[in-house]
């Protein structure tokens, strides 16, 4: 599948967290599909909802959504077991999986014992073992994610999916376009951040001698969607800044000073820490509209040149199904 590229190409998901709970989204997927959203994304976090049971909910509530899965590290599961899963999903739902890995939270990661050290030959790795025994062949090594003996998958005989490379800083997101079909940007970051990100991967590709068309620039954010939304984006500090400080210092660019907002943090004094995170901040750095805004701040993303976003709309259930539509229309005009 080749992405439209940026500008008014930018398709646009439906993502969850992986923090909430799973009632009443695979009536708002279906709703989704309904309305002509190009995916939906689930995030995976240790402690809170994997990623592959709620996927194969939706790919068997849809016909036409891609079915997304963010999150998986090789600290959260053997390679090995991750290939099988995903080869079962593929087996159900051919064309229609994409996945995105990475090395996870260090204190996520450390309840399962597991390490988030040198986090980018961990992710080369993984990614690596995912397409040999994804295409088929047989594995016999021992890697940083996990050692094989003589194995391979048996029953999937498909091509692998895209496989994207989760990342923040420049190493990582230099290892996407080497190694990857496509680089996931985390959520909580600015339009300029977005902006440099893009202006980057395309250097970093074009160096590489790889076409832009075929890689996928794909950004996540909290989607604030309701009348009076400023009011709500006013209480959301607290709740940011409960999230490890270091990542917002280069997603911050451009909306506060981010590098400020880690060093008070990092001190202890989270409570000052939270109070940068201003109406107007949380504003610049999730997707935050009144209603007759949405599509405005669509074309905010879209100018940016990232190829897809996926909305994780925050709020009660009850109101998922609403926010979606909104979303499916300014997207359809």
């Amino acid at each position: 599948m080749v992405p439209e590229t940026g500008g008014a190409g930018m398709r646009l998901s439906l993502a969850f967290s992986g923090f909430g709970p799973l009632q009443g989204t695979v009536d708002a997927v279906r709703v989704a599909e309904d309305v002509g959203l190009d995916g939906v994304w689930t995030a995976e976090h240790l402690g809170h909802h994997d990623a592959i049971v709620p996927s194969a909910m939706y790919l068997q509530a849809t016909r036409r959504l891609e079915i997304g899965m963010v999150g998986f590290s090789g600290a959260s599961r053997h390679p090995g077991a991750l290939a099988m899963e995903l080869a079962s999903l593929l087996e159900t739902g051919p064309g229609r999986i994409r996945v995105q890995v990475g090395v996870g939270d260090p204190g996520l990661v450390g309840q399962l014992g597991g390490s988030t050290d040198r986090p980018v030959l961990r992710t080369r790795q993984l990614v690596d073992a995912l397409r040999t025994l994804l295409s088929g062949r047989e594995m016999n090594t021992e890697l940083l994610p996990g050692t094989f003996r003589n194995f391979r998958l048996n029953q999937y005989t498909g091509p692998p999916p895209p496989i994207d490379v989760m990342a923040i800083r420049p190493a990582m997101i230099r290892l996407a376009t080497h190694v990857a079909d496509g680089v996931s940007l985390s959520v909580a970051a600015s339009r300029t951040y977005l902006r440099r990100t893009v202006e980057l991967v395309e250097r970093e590709l074009a160096a590489a001698g790889r076409d832009r068309s075929s890689f996928r620039i794909t950004a996540l954010a909290f989607g604030f969607v309701a009348p009076g939304v400023g009011d709500l984006l006013a209480s959301m500090g607290p709740m940011l800044a409960t999230f490890p400080p270091e990542p917002m210092g280069p997603l911050g660019v451009g909306a506060f000073d981010s590098e400020q907002y880690v060093a008070t943090h990092l001190a202890g004094r989270t409570l000052d820490a939270s109070r940068m995170l201003t109406a107007d901040v949380v504003r610049e750095l999730t997707f935050a509209a009144e209603p007759h805004e949405v599509p405005d701040v669509l074309a905010e993303y879209a100018a940016t040149g990232i190829d897809e976003l996926g909305i994780m709309p925050m709020g009660p259930p009850e109101f998922l199904a609403d926010t979606v539509k909104l979303l499916g229309a300014a997207h359809a005009a």
